[in-house]
């Protein structure tokens, strides 16, 4: 149970924050304080047990032709390993049935032996007979000639007759105990090379049993512990540190206590956490659930800021609908293939000769509660006035973990069940990929709200990861394709949203989101204009940020995939996209007009650079890293790699 650390340390997290909360009356930095230790103590454990897992789990090499196959590189054999004696007996059965083939030979060579010796004894037994026989003939003819002999050689008879009796039954008697003194004596050979047999074996299991504490296994039929879901916990896990640290940034000004705010920051990190452990179909719907029922707490926190409880109120309800599709959708599926397991689902959809209706409406009740959650077309139209009316932090959430999780959750779903081997179910994914690209990318271009923009944009983004999940036969470079393009995600949204939220306080009736709230920053903040610049960069897909990295292995990808009309949406999204970046990018750097605001910002703009707290150096980190992974990705790519998923 080591390796669900993460999900014990969040939920005694939880008991001891409201504890001290609602018993103790602790304040907002308390709460923080608590809040960050709990988190970067469940990202220590994910980060160990994942290091530990990587280097424990066989890696996948190789991809075939079949969608569900994978070629797995046996572990090679220890060259100091020393030849086994006959006291050590291996494990595995085949080699038992050997070691047990010896004494099975020795019993029936004695076998043998004893028969050939009854055997020559019978024949020696009957030429005595014989001789006995002839004997008696001639007694009989020399007692035709006379009768003077006859006594006489009927009392030699009778005495060959016993002495040839007396040495058979000596004979028998030394073969029967010769042959029972070999019988027992293989029998006690026997049992010792059994014992010795059962002491090995306990031996193996048991060491066989502290080696699979460091390997890539089901823990019971609801999680999977591998290094693919603790490299997606660990990035949960860290958005949460950044956002609890903005947090505290963003309530500063404000005299009351936000310890609430923090324990629904713990249920969200431990739903995500949840999800992405998940390898069962409840498991799976109740990480969502626990993930989507506080962001409805997050979202109308701050309710006396301008269309906050109106955003609260809409994800509210169109996420329990959402909700009532999925489970729908989870029932008609277990109703077709009797399983839950996404193993099982995988054999279950595998052996099916053709399809049933009701498996394919699941898969589509199914796709609406996953469309909705990850915003796809035709299911986005709440997602721009969710971020609108939602604190920055809280955004910044939901377009992080909100949809990191759900979306790992659905790719290991299906990487281990052949859902897109369906041609219906395929052209289904492929129009909502292409519509979202183009949808998202469009509407962005006619907004001034800044994180209005943003969310029209993760649609983009998702519409983009959408094309990895198609392609899913690939599935070494699409498990490649989907970390570097979410790491790079997730980086630049913490410089772009943390950025407004660090501009912009709670006790404000609206976040500073607008182009003009933005305008000239580089004069006031140049840390924070540059380290937006770079996100902004990095989510336009341009060269020597990480965006470019994922978005030309999604060309690659879909150019491998042969998914042409997605290829030419995403060069189509992403020229769309340049334009609208850019025009942020270039309000970044506006000089100010007036002499007195010059002045005024060139002095703030000198203390900001010998000053940098402790959520600047996050967006800061996180700037830096978007370079440093354009720049040079390998140690991006070697990350990803050893995060693979469990294949069985």
């Amino acid at each position: 149970m080591i390796a669900l650390s993460p999900i014990f340390v969040l939920s005694f997290a939880i008991i001891v924050l409201l504890i001290a909360l609602f018993y103790f009356k602790i304040g907002t930095k308390l709460c923080t304080i608590l809040t960050v230790l709990a988190l970067s103590c469940a990202l220590l454990c994910s980060s160990i047990i994942g290091y530990k897992i990587s280097f424990n789990t066989q890696a996948i090499t190789d991809i075939s032709n079949d969608n569900m196959q994978l070629s797995v590189t046996p572990p090679a054999p220890a060259q100091d390993q020393q030849p086994s004696s006959e006291e050590t007996i291996a494990v595995d059965a085949d080699s038992t049935e050997d070691a047990n083939q010896p004494s099975d030979n020795g019993e029936n060579s004695s076998t043998e032996e004893s028969d050939a010796n009854q055997t020559n004894t019978n024949e020696t037994n009957t030429n005595e007979t014989n001789t006995n026989e002839t004997n008696t003939n001639e007694n009989s003819d020399v007692n035709s000639n006379g009768n003077s002999n006859q006594n006489a050689n009927d009392v030699a008879n009778q005495n060959n007759n016993q002495d040839n009796t007396q040495e058979s039954t000596q004979n028998n008697t030394q073969e029967s105990t010769q042959n029972n003194t070999q019988e027992s004596t293989q029998e006690n050979t026997q049992d010792s090379n059994n014992a010795a047999q059962a002491t090995s074996t306990q031996e193996q299991s048991a060491a066989d049993d502290s080696d699979d504490g460091w390997k890539a296994r089901q823990i019971t039929a609801l999680f999977t512990s591998d290094g693919y879901g603790l490299l997606y916990s660990s990035l949960i896990l860290i958005v949460a540190i950044v956002v609890a640290c903005l947090a505290y940034r963003w309530f500063i000004h404000e005299k009351i206590h936000h310890g609430v705010f923090y324990v629904i920051l713990l249920f969200m990190a431990l739903g995500g956490v949840t999800l992405v452990y998940a390898s069962h179909l409840i498991a799976f719907f109740i990480g969502i659930e626990l993930l989507s029922i506080p962001f409805v707490g997050l979202i109308g926190y701050q309710y006396s800021q301008t269309h906050s409880l109106e955003a609260a109120v809409k994800y509210m309800i169109l996420s329990s609908i959402a909700s009532a599709f999925l489970i729908m959708g989870i029932a008609f599926y277990y109703a077709t293939t009797g399983e839950l397991t996404f193993s099982g689902l995988s054999y279950q959809l595998s052996t099916m000769s053709y399809p049933s209706t009701l498996l394919l409406m699941g898969v589509c009740l199914m796709l609406v509660g996953i469309g909705f959650k990850l915003s796809l077309v035709p299911f986005q139209l709440w997602l721009p006035d969710v971020y609108q009316g939602a604190p920055t932090v809280v955004a910044l959430l939901l377009s992080t973990v909100g949809k990191v999780a759900v979306f790992c959750a659905i790719a290991r779903l299906f990487l281990l069940a052949p859902i897109v081997n369906n041609e219906t179910i395929r052209i289904i994914l492929v129009c909502m990929a292409f519509c979202s690209i183009l949808w998202g990318n469009l509407f962005a271009l006619m907004q001034t709200s800044l994180k209005r923009l943003l969310a029209y944009s993760s649609i983009a983004h998702f519409g983009y990861l959408l094309v990895a999940l198609i392609a899913v036969q690939y599935q070494v470079l699409a498990l490649e394709t989907i970390g570097v393009y979410l790491i790079g995600y997730i980086l630049a949204n913490i410089c772009v949203l943390g950025v407004i939220s660090l501009e912009s306080h709670s006790d404000e009736l609206q976040d500073h989101e607008n182009e003009i709230d933005l305008s000239g920053l580089f004069w006031r903040r140049p840390i924070l204009a540059l380290a937006m610049g770079v996100g902004l960069l990095s989510l336009a897909g341009v060269p020597l940020t990480a965006g470019f990295i994922g978005r030309f292995l999604l060309l690659m990808l879909g150019v491998t995939a042969e998914l042409w009309w997605l290829n030419a949406a995403i060069v189509l999204g992403s020229t769309l996209g340049l334009y609208f970046y850019a025009r942020l990018i270039i309000n970044l750097y506006i000089r100010p007009v007036g002499r007195d605001d010059l002045n005024s910002n060139q002095n703030v703009s000198k203390s900001t650079w010998r000053d940098i707290k402790f959520s600047e150096l996050f967006i800061v980190l996180s700037a830096l890293l978007t370079i440093i992974c354009g720049v040079y990705p390998k140690w991006m790519f070697n990350l990803v790699s050893m995060a693979q998923y469990l294949t069985t």
